[in-house]
């Protein structure tokens, strides 16, 4: 019987690594079950304030809420019952995001629901729970996913140069052999420690941009794209093989994603609606951002970011369970990157999400004006049957899609009237 592990990431919100609040109080992760009590308040921004968390400090940004700002969250801390830990802004939706920690034996949800309504709040909203979507299995001899995608005819075409990656996950080995030189601007947005290297997002990283032709390892989906590896998650000390992130660093993350560039983002996590992500997610697709995340099995329907308007989801092909999504990748037993320099099988819908996440990227070196509606829909209208895998996004046929003059012979389709052609049959 399969062994498989479950990366779990708590959507709770913790201390930021820079916070206005007290710029001096030690960074240290908050003790078990204290997320439960945490929500998250929402205050407008001045339009004319300029913004800049400060973990990576840039000219003309602040990392501090305003005086009037502060004293409007202690006052309603005193009104409803709660203490301030932390803020963090977020110009791309015009707020200033405070952490807060419900007192006095309150329910969260009932203060938040209370903020929500007082004039004086933008928004407010509970802690959520997500979980990355990964699994930890016996190794195989072969790199499957490599020959079921075809890396070789589509590496002729495109490796995904020039196209910018955000992966918030774990931390990466930025010094796996595999790694070194694929990853840029790595940065950390937990709270109580540094960048460290941690399992599962060295696992995505390799599936997405390991290198290629380097005589060693693994190639990845997009050897030619730059990564940047955001740790908005970290492993859990208190249960092996799971691991822990936030609301509050997953949207400190995103909000970093918006102003760095990128061009796919990549959430192999899920778990129920969370407002906050919601409207920054909405942000990057607006901006032109492909983001890409992982089909819970367990609730397919349910599962977000997948389920949300605009996000491809995807599911991991071949895994015999209930997987949805509207674009299916291999998933089981993929041989990725694993720590200390090592490999390994990994089965989950985390990995075919980063498969995905890496055929984006292939897609928009050879158009970059494709939008995201556009991104999905050429994976959506390019599938075939895998002997092994069943139902699979057929990578190739959609590279040729978007290629044009494609000479190399890529599924055989060598020009747009030939594409057109197979397409129609």
């Amino acid at each position: 019987m399969k062994t498989r592990r479950l990366f779990v990431l708590a959507a709770a919100f913790f201390t930021a690594a820079c916070s206005s609040i007290d710029a001096h109080k030690p960074e240290r992760a908050p003790p078990e079950g204290a997320t439960d009590r945490q929500i998250l308040l929402m205050l407008k921004e001045s339009p004319a304030q300029h913004y800049r968390p400060g973990y990576f400090p840039q000219q003309s940004y602040s990392a501090s809420a305003s005086v009037s700002q502060l004293q409007t969250a202690r006052r309603l801390g005193e009104e409803y019952g709660f203490t301030l830990v932390s803020d963090w802004a977020m110009p791309s939706i015009g707020v200033r995001c405070f952490l807060a920690e419900v007192t006095d034996g309150r329910v969260p949800r009932d203060v938040a629901s209370r903020l929500a309504a007082d004039a004086r709040v933008e928004s407010a909203q509970p802690v959520q729970v997500f979980r990355a979507l990964g699994h930890n299995d016996t190794y195989y001899e072969l790199q499957t996913n490599a020959k079921i995608l075809r890396l070789d005819e589509l590496h002729r075409i495109a490796t995904g140069k020039h196209v910018k990656i955000a992966q918030l996950d774990t931390g990466v080995e930025l010094t796996h052999p595999d790694l070194e030189g694929q990853l840029f601007e790595a940065g950390n947005f937990v709270d109580g420690t540094g960048y460290v290297a941690e399992s599962h997002g060295t696992a995505v990283a390799g599936i997405i941009a390991a290198k290629a032709d380097n005589r060693i390892g693994i190639v990845g989906v997009a050897p030619g794209a730059k990564l940047l590896p955001l740790r908005a998650c970290w492993e859990d000390s208190h249960q092996p093989g799971s691991a822990l992130c936030t609301s509050f660093t997953l949207a400190k993350a995103m909000q970093y994603v918006l102003t760095h560039s990128a061009s796919v983002v990549n959430l192999s996590l899920s778990g129920p609606r969370d407002r906050l992500l919601e409207r920054l997610i909405d942000k990057a697709i607006e901006q032109g951002i492909t983001v890409v995340g992982a089909v819970d099995p367990s609730e397919p329907a349910g599962s977000f970011p997948a389920a949300h308007p605009g996000v491809i989801a995807v599911g991991s092909a071949g895994s015999g369970l209930v997987i949805g999504g509207e674009v299916l990748a291999p998933g089981e037993h993929v041989l990725t990157t694993t720590l200390n320099g090592s490999y390994g099988f990994l089965s989950g819908s985390s990995f075919a999400t980063a498969q995905v996440s890496g055929i984006a990227a292939l897609l928009l070196e050879k158009n970059s004006k494709l939008r995201p509606a556009d991104v999905a829909l050429v994976l959506r209208e390019h599938v075939y049957e895998s002997e092994s895998e069943g139902s699979v996004v057929d990578a190739c046929a959609a590279l040729a899609s978007v290629t044009t003059g494609l000479d190399c012979g890529c599924c055989g389709l060598t020009h747009p009237s030939a594409r057109r052609q197979a397409r129609a049959h």
